[in-house]
């Protein structure tokens, strides 16, 4: 899918805009958006069923060629995947704060992830919580914790349920959907031991992003590295469509302040080809890239996300329908030409201002 060629020039005349800076100048870029709302609306794809299995017998273990690519926390992308899909489950614990339902689950080994069933809350689709780490690693990130699909049997998840969250059950009951065979599909990711706010998601946070990736604005020097992490956040929200980022209590961080966490995808990857409002209006309030993030788009085309987002052994559906791939390869479009469009103002030295 290939965006009309009309959007370029209005993203020209949005990077004229920005080049006057401050909030009047973005204020002003509304002919930009409601263009590229009207092209999203006229360019939508109707929603897809999930696919059926394909036979993948001639391809390599997708697992290995194409997750294997680097460490999280220090352990390896194989490690921490390898429990979340296979170690035996001892507890289930229903988290709190969330207005869908998830699990934190402890492993046989010690370990533990967050499980999420496939569920009656529609804002909750498990498989995009893959599709959001697979993503993040063909980009060259290593920002989303590791994540596999696992089905978990009815009498498994009572059997092992915490005695604080028996309260609970007439919910779990209600709204995970158990499909044939008294099993719930689901996606457990590696639980980090220990997460705190970031505080960009508050008013305050935002604007101290929106100035650091702003032209013509100062970084403090020991916030380069956070301000980069946040760049790459807008970009890889922009690309899974997801809306729920600054919804309050879900842009999380390494206790030293160092690493930013994109944790909490279900709610992403909506056919939109131009993007949602909120990440769209992310995207078009950045003018500080990643010289690596941006070089690491090319990667994305049909093809390779079919292969990185292969379903596997277990279970019976791809990873993001062919509807879902086509609206990311859009985005990925109006990623690129914007941020040529701002080269083109500003220069790459300034713009792809970070490695």
């Amino acid at each position: 899918m290939r965006l009309p060629g009309l959007i370029l020039a209005e993203l020209s005349i949005a990077a004229t805009v920005f080049a006057g800076g401050g909030y009047g100048a973005l204020r002003a870029s509304h002919q930009v958006r409601a263009v590229l709302a009207s092209h999203a609306d006229a360019a939508r794809v109707p929603p897809m069923p999930l696919a059926a299995r394909k036979d993948l017998s001639t391809l390599p273990d997708l697992r290995i060629a194409l997750e294997a690519t680097g460490t999280f926390m220090g352990m390896s992308d194989e490690l921490l995947l390898e429990r979340v899909r296979t170690q035996p489950i001892v507890r289930f614990k229903v988290n709190h704060g969330g207005s869908s339902l998830s699990f934190r689950i402890e492993f046989a080994d010690g370990s533990r992830a967050a499980w999420k069933p496939t569920q009656t809350n529609t804002q909750t689709i498990p498989r995009k919580e893959v599709a959001a780490y697979r993503l993040n690693r063909l980009l060259g990130l290593n920002a989303v914790p590791p994540a596999a699909p696992r089905a978990v049997a009815r009498e498994e998840l009572l059997t092992h349920l915490h005695p604080e969250s028996l309260a609970l059950l007439p919910r779990i009951q209600a709204e995970t959907i158990f499909g044939p065979g008294g099993r719930a599909l689901g996606t457990a990711s590696y639980w980090i031991p220990v997460i705190k706010d970031s505080g960009f998601d508050t008013p305050e946070g935002q604007r101290t992003a929106q100035t650091w990736l702003s032209q013509g604005q100062q970084i403090p020097s020991d916030q380069r590295g956070m301000a980069a992490q946040l760049s790459d956040l807008v970009v890889f929200d922009f690309l899974t469509a997801n809306p729920d980022r600054l919804s309050g209590g879900n842009m999380k961080m390494s206790p030293d302040g160092k690493q930013l966490f994109y944790m909490d995808n279900t709610m992403s990857f909506f056919v939109e080809p131009t993007g949602n409002l909120k990440t769209r209006e992310a995207l078009l309030k950045t003018q500080r890239f990643s010289r690596g993030t941006f070089a690491a788009l090319d990667r994305i085309s049909v093809p390779t996300l079919e292969q990185v987002l292969a379903e596997e052994t277990g279970t019976p559906y791809e990873i993001l329908t062919p509807a879902e791939i086509r609206a990311v390869v859009a985005r990925r479009d109006v990623v690129r030409q914007y941020v040529a469009v701002l080269i083109g103002q500003f220069g790459s030295t300034d713009v792809l201002a970070f490695p």
